[in-house]
């Protein structure tokens, strides 16, 4: 519970501490002292905006603090240290400072944290009611929390919930398996098909520039003959025989025997000019043969050009020259072989496999059908959640129902409703667990309307009182805070907020603002908030009221400031009613009705 509480240079405040205590405290006061105030000052203990306007005027800083006993409370101890929250002897100290400059600073147990911690940690033990701020009734998560706490299926909800977290998360690394799979496959496949294209190939040890010679030859084939027969005919190995160079020749080395028979110094050159026939007879021969061999040539130039054309693709494709595609060749055989015999160590797609987790596409397979499986288990647990939670819409409806009567709604109804979600997502995605909320249906024949759509504070409170008191057992929230809960009733109905206040007050600690004295009568302790003004400047300031100042307080709400013997009795008379027990016939008449 808050044990104390202590607001400096806020608005109106100068100064003031108050010490509170288990059951019901409630703070009354005249209109505009500040009451408000007071609870504000804790929605900004809590992890509210804060800025300079809510600085005293000629403060630098102001600051709201409060310690929070946890004696008795080991849930919300290990909800702190959840949070990284340590309690010190079962205590928690919240500190909130607001400087010129309109910056905040978060502190508990006097360590800096973030706002976004310290809401964290308000959430936990203090709703506060009233205003359509820190309204936690107003999000469909905590009226599915409620609801689900209530009709105790909030362990199997959680539970699902975890469930399909992890459904989720594995669905994803079977997804990333499969995809690791697919692509170590389409990696062999292009390793098989460029084996394949390379094995086809053919490739030769110096083939390419064979090629380029023999493109180059084809090329000029017509040029090359031509020259080649001229040559021929020149040397007169065809054509007119008597003019070609050959039988010049020898007619010249004939010339020459017959000289040298007189004269024997000619001798070397008849040996000379003989060498020079042969040469030339030998020179025709080969000219011949080359000429032949470009005539009866077996391939042609489109054969040769298409081939020099396959070497170049292969060679842009793999960035290799041809010497280079044929070590490629040896390297793919080598991987391929790696994966026929299943040693995937050296091969560059069954890495990325082992990278995945080394699974094949058998376990792949395992997985997804264990995977579907669960997913039908989690399905049908789904569907024994949303039939439990069905089962008990009714009962809770007229629980509720019953309190809202009292609390002077007439026949108005609370109803938990699913919120409407997506199933219509592939069955392997686990369907999520549909959120509930709160409708309310003001008066009967008018539609109901979203709880979070009601305008009115005050419903709201007594919604929120209505449902607290339902919950009061089994919801692990330590101090519930209510603003305007009476506004707009009166009487009887006034009466019964003030039971049901301080029945909550039983089981939680409860802080109320409230000027009906009906309800005021029902505190376990009351504080006066008053505002006056001292040489020019004004100060609220709260007190504590002991047994005839509650009297003359009760007196003032009854009768304004026409305070009388009269009112005074009947503040006395309201007193000792709300201390006496209730009688057993009337609780049950009231409860029928």
């Amino acid at each position: 519970m808050l044990v104390w509480l202590s607001i400096q240079g806020l608005a109106l405040v100068d100064s003031i501490e108050l010490e509170f205590t288990p059951g019901l405290n409630v703070l009354t006061g005249e209109t505009g002292a500040g009451k408000s105030l007071i609870l504000g000052s804790v929605g900004l203990l809590l992890g509210e905006r804060a800025d300079a306007s809510w600085l005293r005027s000629g403060e630098t800083r102001g600051s709201v603090e409060g310690t929070f006993d946890l004696s008795g409370r080991p849930d919300l101890v290990a909800a702190m240290r959840a949070l990284d929250v340590e309690p010190e002897e079962e205590r928690v100290v919240f500190r909130r400072e607001i400087g010129a400059d309109g910056k905040s600073r978060a502190f508990v147990n006097g360590r800096g944290v973030l706002v976004t911690q310290l809401r964290a940690a308000g959430d936990l033990l203090v709703d506060l009611h009233g205003q359509h701020e820190h309204q936690q009734l107003l999000h469909t998560d905590r009226q599915t929390d409620f609801f689900d706490t209530w009709a105790e299926t909030l362990e199997e909800r959680r539970e699902l919930e975890v469930e399909r977290a992890r459904l989720l998360e594995d669905r994803r690394r079977v997804q990333a398996l499969r995809a690791a799979l697919e692509r170590d496959r389409a990696q062999e496949e292009a390793l098989r098909a460029d084996l394949a294209e390379l094995e086809a190939a053919s490739l030769e040890p110096g083939e390419e520039a064979a090629l380029l010679r023999d493109r180059e030859r084809l090329a000029h084939r017509e040029r090359l003959v031509a020259g080649l027969t001229e040559a021929l005919a020149a040397i007169g190995a065809i054509g007119d025989e008597d003019q070609g160079a050959e039988p010049r020749i020898r007619r010249a080395v004939k010339a020459l025997r017959a000289a040298s028979v007189l004269d024997a110094g000619l001798v070397p050159l008849v040996g000379d000019a003989e060498s020079a026939a042969e040469a030339l007879a030998a020179l025709a021969g080969r000219l011949e043969r080359e000429r032949d061999t470009l005539l009866d040539e077996p391939l042609d130039l489109d054969r040769v050009e298409e081939r020099l054309a396959q070497l170049h693709r292969l060679k842009r494709k793999h960035a290799s020259d041809v010497p280079g595609l044929a070590a490629l060749r040896e390297e793919l055989r080598g991987r391929i072989r790696s994966l026929d015999t299943g040693d995937t160590g050296n091969a560059g797609a069954a890495g990325d496999a082992g990278g995945a987790g080394g699974l094949g596409g058998g376990n792949v397979a395992r997985l997804t059908r264990e995977l579907t499986e669960r997913t039908a288990a989690y399905d049908r647990r789904l569907d024994a959640l949303t039939a439990a939670r069905a089962a008990r819409f009714a009962p809770f409806a007229g629980a509720v129902g019953g309190l809202l009567g009292r609390l002077g709604f007439g026949k108005a109804a609370l109803a938990a409703v699913p919120v409407p979600s997506d199933r219509s997502r592939p069955a392997i995605d686990p369907a999520p667990i549909p959120a509930l909320e709160f409708e309310f249906q003001p008066n009967p024949g008018e539609p109901p309307r979203p709880l979070r759509r009601i305008a009115s504070g005050g419903e709201l409170s007594r919604v929120m009182l209505a449902v607290k008191s339902l919950m009061a057992e089994r919801d692990q929230v330590a101090v519930l805070v209510f603003d305007e809960v009476d506004q707009g009733i009166g009487g009887a109905v006034g009466e019964e907020v003030g039971r049901l206040l301080s029945a909550l007050g039983e089981r939680r600690q409860v802080l109320c603002i409230t000027h009906l004295p009906l309800i005021a009568a029902f505190a376990g302790r009351q504080f006066q908030v008053t505002k006056t003004s001292v040489k020019g400047r004004t100060a609220t300031s709260v007190q504590p009221l002991k047994e005839e100042d509650r009297v003359e307080e009760i007196a003032r709400l009854l009768a304004g400031a026409r305070v009388s013997d009269t009112t005074r009795r009947q503040a006395r008379e309201l007193l000792k009613a709300a201390r006496a027990p209730r009688a057993p016939e009337r609780r049950a008449a009231r409860g029928k009705r």
